[in-house]
């Protein structure tokens, strides 16, 4: 006879309509307060070119290591990406602004699934809400899949992903590669954000959008593949 899958085994069925429209609703929200930012005239003068070529000047060439630095350290307190990675983009450009936030956020996640396992792995655990630690066995199973679901949901909490793949020792492998091609995306996202923000171009937000919308769609989607669910 063959066994039932438990409670636990189960990938945990959401995502109804209305949770997707739920998150286009809070992507849009995003998009609208970083346009009204744009049109202030306080932050335009604060984003303007001059100000952000002294601002860089002034960080010289270990800007981006200050940024990167900045990165190791904010997933531990729960910081998300995005501030890091708007600044690379307002400061370095679209491609530079990427390679930084890529390299920040993923040394960020390794640092913190390193630390989940070992030296905060109480605080970690604690922090972690049982249900989803016990719904997240699956990632046991198929680590690379999950992980880069899990990585590519733009509003996913990457705080949490890095604590419980420490707490259930998922292979270091998987793990870094998921990281960074689930993550690549949004970054790319936040970086044009962040150039768009020091010169406007209907270009980058449309080509964001557009990303942001099928990141999205695709989180939304995929785990209802049936041989995604298999």
């Amino acid at each position: 006879m063959s066994q039932q899958p438990t409670e636990h085994d189960r990938i945990p069925r959401r995502g109804s309509l209305g949770d997707l429209r739920r998150v286009l609703l809070r992507a849009l929200v995003i998009a609208v307060l970083i346009g009204i930012l744009c049109t202030i005239p306080a932050a335009r003068t604060w984003l303007s070119r001059e100000h952000i070529y002294e601002l860089t000047a002034a960080m010289g060439a270990l800007g981006p290591l200050v940024l990167i630095l900045i990165g190791i350290v904010t997933p531990v307190f729960f910081v998300p990406r995005a501030p890091i990675c708007l600044v690379a983009g307002l400061l370095y450009g679209v491609t530079m602004g990427s390679l930084i936030g890529m390299a920040a956020g993923t040394a960020g996640s390794i640092v913190h699934y390193y630390l989940s396992m070992g030296l905060l792995s109480h605080s970690a655990e604690r922090l972690t809400p049982r249900r989803w630690q016990n719904s997240l066995t699956v990632l046991k199973t198929h680590p690379f899949r999950a992980l880069l679901l899990l990585r590519l949901f733009p509003l996913s909490n990457a705080s949490i992903i890095n604590m419980i793949a420490g707490l259930l020792r998922l292979p270091f492998r998987p793990y870094l590669w998921a990281t960074v091609l689930g993550t690549l995306p949004i970054t790319i996202i936040y970086a044009l954000w962040g150039r768009t923000a020091s010169e406007p171009s209907r270009l980058h937000i449309a080509v964001s959008l557009a990303l942001l919308l099928a990141l999205t769609l695709a989180a939304w989607l995929v785990p209802r593949v049936r041989g995604f669910q298999r």
